[in-house]
């Protein structure tokens, strides 16, 4: 399994040995947002499988707002920190994070957790590490309610941002409403489709939006010809 693993990542490199130059040519900051870690002592954690798929994908759509910013897709992320070294809790720390994003050519990285308490509170935490250096950018954490986590998020990218020395977009458009149950359910939809599975992704997405009419990410994952 390690010797498939070491050469799944080294065809990845392989694969995205380019990006860089071709990040610096057009004058773009490359940044790689990994799925964030679920910490969580609550007993119902089947609830808040796919939240971290979700963080990351939120997140990744404020960060594409920003003049300069180009963030990658989703999926090659994902498969790409999956294989790497965990800590001893079994989640993406820095070592892990930072690997992934150069692997893929990335020149930043943001990785996080998320943690939910009975009360119905959240809060999020997340840094960013400049990939060639290895040096903490910023080390941000929110906390909230989580009825209110997409603008926690909205909160958490100009933070980042801010860390990362790009240029904030300065939107001032309205975070989607989500709740924590919504968006854990969003979350599984794209882990679907990244797995190839339209029909459940489909199912999952028409259930987000029976309860949320108006969180235009499942909307736009809806019909979407293909994977992010």
């Amino acid at each position: 399994m390690k010797r498939i693993a070491r050469l799944t990542a080294t065809l990845v490199l392989l694969s995205s040995a380019a990006l860089p130059a071709a990040a610096v040519a057009q004058g773009t900051t490359t940044v790689a947002v990994v799925p964030f870690n679920v910490r969580e002592s609550r007993t119902d954690t089947a609830a808040f499988i796919g939240i971290g798929t979700a963080l990351a994908d939120l997140l990744s759509a404020e960060l594409r707002a920003v003049p300069g910013v180009r963030v990658l897709d989703r999926g090659p992320v994902s498969r790409t920190a999956a294989i790497q070294p965990k800590t001893r809790n079994g989640f993406t720390g820095r070592e892990g994070a930072v690997t992934a994003a150069r692997a893929l050519g990335a020149q930043h990285v943001v990785f996080g957790g998320f943690a939910a308490d009975a009360s119905g509170n959240v809060r999020l935490d997340a840094r960013a590490v400049n990939v060639g250096t290895g040096v903490v950018e910023t080390t941000e954490r929110l906390q909230g309610r989580g009825d209110d986590i997409a603008s926690l998020v909205h909160q958490l990218a100009v933070r980042l941002e801010t860390g990362m020395s790009v240029t904030a977009s300065g939107s001032t458009a309205a975070s989607p409403s989500i709740d924590v149950s919504g968006l854990a359910a969003y979350g599984k939809a794209l882990e679907a489709s990244d797995r190839g599975d339209r029909a459940q992704a489909r199912q999952l997405l028409e259930g987000v939006l029976r309860d949320h009419p108006d969180f235009a990410p499942a909307k736009a994952a809806l019909s979407a010809p293909g994977d992010r």
